[in-house]
């Protein structure tokens, strides 16, 4: 089969293509699309002096592949505009919830709750109205000691029992024994709903220190490298 030519109509919103075969009947085909997504492009096949439709042809149109292009644009482009929607919807509420205080970052400086989340894990905390704490939940909040005079610091455990009146009793995973003081409602500061392991590293001084010293030096000796690359591409 030979190569399909393209035909210019005088309509110029019609679009033609013709294949001829090279055997010995010497088939003729002409595929035609006047360019709208409600045409369907229409194949015809020369036989003597009469042109007969067929629904389908044997071979590949240009045309037609064209006419399924036309019927996929519009939905591909409601698609797109879709997932951008829902991808700034998300983004807002992320923003929103950050600057409302219902979704918080804490970073795990203690091992623990080590064999759940190691030591500088990034853990996402929703506030309790959002996520009720319960048996078995694992929350952040202030711990203070037996009298409540001293703040002893931001605890990350899970609840082994309790309820909102008494209080909660909380207790690290790797902990031989329970934290020693109730917690009560108005110290938890949200209850955790997932984490990422070893952001901490990253987040360490030493290494955003370095981070910024390796961006600076490629800064430097970027003309340098530049020509170096230059002239190895010339070589």
């Amino acid at each position: 089969m030979t190569e399909p030519r393209e035909l210019k109509l005088q309509e110029p919103s019609l679009r033609a293509e013709w294949r001829a075969t090279q055997n010995v009947d010497r088939e003729t085909w002409l595929v035609i699309w006047d360019g709208s997504n409600k045409s369907r492009p229409r194949a015809f096949q020369a036989s003597s002096e009469k042109w007969v439709e067929h629904t389908k042809p044997p071979f590949q149109s240009l045309v037609q592949r064209r006419f399924r292009q036309a019927v996929r644009a519009p939905i591909l482009r409601a698609v797109k505009a879709l997932a951008a929607t829902a991808a700034a919807t998300c983004v807002a509420v992320i923003v929103i919830a950050f600057l409302s205080g219902a979704l918080q970052l804490r970073l795990v400086v203690s091992d623990s709750m080590a064999g759940t989340f190691e030591r500088g894990a990034l853990l996402a905390v929703v506030s309790p109205q959002f996520a009720p704490v319960e048996d078995g939940s694992i929350v952040v909040f202030h711990y203070y000691n037996e009298d409540r005079s001293l703040l002893v610091g931001d605890f990350s455990h899970r609840v082994i029992g309790g309820n909102d009146e008494i209080g909660w009793q909380t207790k690290g995973d790797a902990n031989e024994s329970a934290d020693q003081s109730l917690v009560l409602r108005q110290d938890i500061v949200g209850t955790v709903i997932g984490w990422i392991p070893n952001v901490g590293i990253v987040l360490q001084p030493t290494n955003v220190l370095a981070f910024l010293l390796l961006v600076m030096l490629l800064g430097i000796l970027r003309p340098d490298l530049s020509e170096l690359l230059a002239s190895r591409r010339k070589n």
